[in-house]
């Protein structure tokens, strides 16, 4: 009797489970508590940090498959980064039950991003019968706001700004019922207890309309501006079918050719604009609901001021239930482009918005639910059917990847598009899209998102690493932070961005072509070839340095960029940059030859701004590369031409010398060939010289794995030209994908290098 009692026991078994990843504010609690009354497991289920611990009793084959089941088919917005299983004494628990929260600030933490509306709340928008019928906030553990609510972990609606709304008994009755979907969903609320909605005007007057969803469209249908409140902060809105509401836009936003975001009502609408391709249309569906850039069809559905000059236009769909509800009323199509002025951070306080933004909107269409943190959204592409991530924001931040770091470091990122990122418990977290900071009410931003996630991770860091140049207020703002400082040069840690993303630590031949960054000469580098690991690089390779005259001024104005690479070739001007004023022209001439105001630089950006000024695309910018981009979207991708170019290799350092490549360009404007024609000339030959100094120097050094990185490369054409080739010949070929091409991947590889740097590879 004793053996079989024994036996019974011994059949018995307790562990305590502990998952790491994105696992609260997911339904995960509630689906472990009816998979374990399913399993007849016994014990408990609690948030602990920013992780879930289960204590689970029961028979052993119970237990097998209760954790199969909660761990390889987990709740859909789960992401499951480790998962300890520790074996306990049996102590015989009777029940399974949800336990309160508790805090760790020593374990790995993830914050779960915002996330899309789902559709079973879509459903209750839209049923007449529903008590949430047309209700702006409704939400679930499925959808809704995360990131941007929550103020500290773990994700309690007590640690959210949601806990100034009461919730009423029916909605406290959901949140507190295991087997509701809206179980401890921390945003939970309904028209009796939660957030409301208000028009205002221009300067901040309440109107006290009964039905602020129905004016805001009438006011857009009118023609109006209207300053719309959303999920991490304000768009600016109207009708994007009405081309004097976007020329009004563009003339108070002053915006006058940056393109603007669009918003339709379905993915049918979408696919009448634009070719959508089956990996497109899925992450346009998808919970992220980013913009994704899309190549427009021949219509006249929009007018061409939505996005001048350019074949591709940014859509997205619906991702709250406002945003649902405004496609009503034969509204199909919105500008929703970010509530700022040009150039500064988005707008997300009420007071705020009604300062900064009242002489932009006709009206403001508000709501009295904070926004933690400005969240902006997302914009994203696909090439070779992969998405491309251009601006990392809303539903895509913040963002962790293992990198097995052994220092708590903090990484600043760059002046423009900028993040930041940081390193605790081996993890880095990368921030969301900052803006430029040389906007102050950007910097001021930047900083309260450093606070914010530091605060939320009860992060403290010993390392701060931040760019080589001096004068970038990242930099300045990593001077007064205490903390070994480690400064980093710009296209080292573009290179090393990538290579964090494809986990490479060996040696690479690292392509780095962008606009401008200090290099460790003292000059501004851009068109680079190194090569390196995390820790450190060598240049074997750049663009021969050219004079350019009127420091930040150039980059504004083309003109002076082109001038200076013809001054140095020593061809005359006047006869190609027509359209400028010859007293300017001398002006620039008389500097250049007396070196006034003048800046050596291996920079491709300015090459390519040059080449858009020769052909008179763009002579002067009103948002960044600017030049670049037109010039890419004039391109004949049918021309398979190129022109003559030179490497020289001096002091073991290989040059290219940009004269053969501007000679070529201007006997073609001189004999009249297509100006597209050209273009695509140039960005083969580009294109060509990239491959074969890679293929020189894989031979001399040995290497294989060659890394793509820096703006430039946001250039599709560009990209692919130099991946296929280069694949063509058996290269390991690795570019930016989920971390950004841009300056906005910088900060990720500042972290990798100082990491690297104090002794961890």
């Amino acid at each position: 009797m004793k053996r079989l009692i024994t036996k019974e026991k011994s059949s018995k078994r307790r562990y305590f489970v502990k998952i790491f990843g994105v696992v609260q504010g997911v339904g995960y609690r509630p689906y472990v508590y009816n998979q374990a009354i399913i399993f007849n497991i016994k014990g408990f289920v609690s948030n602990h940090g920013s992780s879930l611990v289960i204590d689970i009793e029961g028979e052993c084959k119970d237990i097998k498959g209760f954790l199969i089941k909660i761990i390889k088919t987990p709740p859909s917005l789960a992401v499951i980064k480790k998962v300890k299983v520790t074996s306990k004494d049996y102590i015989g628990s009777k029940e399974f039950h949800i336990k309160s929260s508790s805090s760790d600030k020593n374990e790995i933490k993830f914050i779960a991003a915002d996330v899309a509306t789902c559709p079973d709340c879509i459903r209750d928008i839209f049923d007449e019968t529903n008590p949430r019928y047309q209700y702006v906030f409704t939400n679930c553990t499925s959808c809704g706001p995360r990131y941007s609510i929550i103020k500290s972990l773990p994700y309690d609606r007590i640690n959210t700004i949601m806990e100034t709304f009461k919730m009423c008994p029916v909605c406290n009755k959901e949140y507190s019922d295991p087997t509701n979907r809206r179980f401890h969903a921390q945003p939970n609320c309904c028209p009796s207890c939660g957030p409301s909605l208000k028009v205002l005007t221009s300067y901040g007057e309440d109107l006290l309309k009964c039905n602020p969803i129905i004016d805001t469209i009438n006011y857009i249908k009118q023609g109006k501006i209207v300053g719309i409140k959303g999920l991490g902060g304000f768009h600016l809105s109207c009708d994007a079918k009405n081309e004097k509401s976007i020329e009004i836009l563009r003339n108070r936003k002053n915006r006058p050719h940056k393109p603007l975001a669009i918003m339709v009502k379905d993915i049918e609408t979408a696919k009448r604009l634009c070719f959508i391709s089956e990996e497109e249309e899925k992450v346009l569906l998808s919970n992220k609901r980013p913009i994704v850039l899309l190549r427009k069809k021949d219509s006249n559905i929009l007018p061409k001021s939505i996005a001048p000059n350019l074949n591709k236009i940014g859509i997205m769909l619906p991702y709250t239930p406002l945003h649902y509800l405004l496609f009503q009323n034969n509204i199909s199509h919105l500008v929703m482009t970010s509530g700022n002025m040009s150039g500064e951070s988005i707008q997300y306080k009420n007071d705020k918005a009604i300062k900064y933004l009242g002489n932009i909107v006709d009206y403001f269409l508000i709501h009295n639910r904070e926004i933690n943190i400005s969240v902006e959204d997302s914009v994203v592409k696909l090439v070779n059917g992969e998405e491309i991530v251009v601006r990392r924001a809303r539903g895509y931040t913040p963002f962790a990847i293992n990198i097995k770091a052994k220092h708590n470091i903090l990484a600043l990122g760059a002046e423009q598009k900028s993040t930041f990122s940081l390193s605790q418990n081996g993890y880095a977290y990368i921030s969301q899209y900052l803006g430029d900071l040389k906007d102050f009410d950007s910097y001021n931003t930047y900083k309260k998102a450093i606070r914010n996630l530091m605060d939320l991770l009860d992060f403290k860091p010993n390392i701060i690493a931040y760019d080589l140049h001096p004068y970038y207020l990242s930099s300045k703002y990593g001077d007064n932070q205490i903390g070994k400082k480690v400064l980093i040069q710009h296209h080292h840690a573009h290179m090393v961005s990538c290579m964090v993303e494809h986990n490479l630590s060996k040696q690479v031949i690292g392509v780095v072509f962008d606009g401008t960054g200090l290099g460790n000469d003292g000059k501004i580098w851009g068109g680079e070839f190194l090569v390196g690991n995390k820790k450190d690089f060598i240049r074997v390779g750049h663009f021969k340095y050219v004079a350019i005259q009127g420091g930040d001024k150039a980059i504004k104005q083309p003109w002076r960029i082109a001038l200076s690479y013809l001054h140095s070739i020593k061809y005359e001007s006047n006869n190609i940059l027509k359209a400028i004023d010859e007293d300017k022209i001398n002006m620039v001439k008389q500097a250049l030859d007396n070196n006034i105001n003048c800046y050596e630089t291996s920079s491709i950006g300015r090459l390519f701004d040059c080449v858009a000024a020769l052909l008179n695309i763009r002579h002067e910018i009103t948002y960044d590369a600017q030049g670049a981009i037109e010039l890419e979207n004039i391109m004949d991708v049918s021309i398979k031409e190129d022109y003559d170019y030179l490497i020289k290799e001096i002091n073991g350092v290989h040059q290219i010398y940009y004269e053969d490549i501007l000679l070529g360009i201007l006997k073609d404007i001189d004999k009249g060939v297509r100006t597209s024609n050209i273009s695509t000339k140039f960005h083969n030959t580009i294109g060509n010289l990239t491959i074969d100094l890679v293929n020189k120097l894989s031979k001399k050094y040995g290497i294989k794995d060659i890394v793509l990185s820096g703006g430039v490369f946001g250039n599709e054409y560009l990209l692919t030209y130099i991946l296929n080739e280069l694949n063509k010949k058996d290269f390991n070929v690795y570019y930016n994908k989920q971390i950004p091409t841009n300056d906005s991947g910088i900060s990720l590889g500042q972290l990798a290098i100082a990491n690297s740097i104090e002794g961890n590879e």
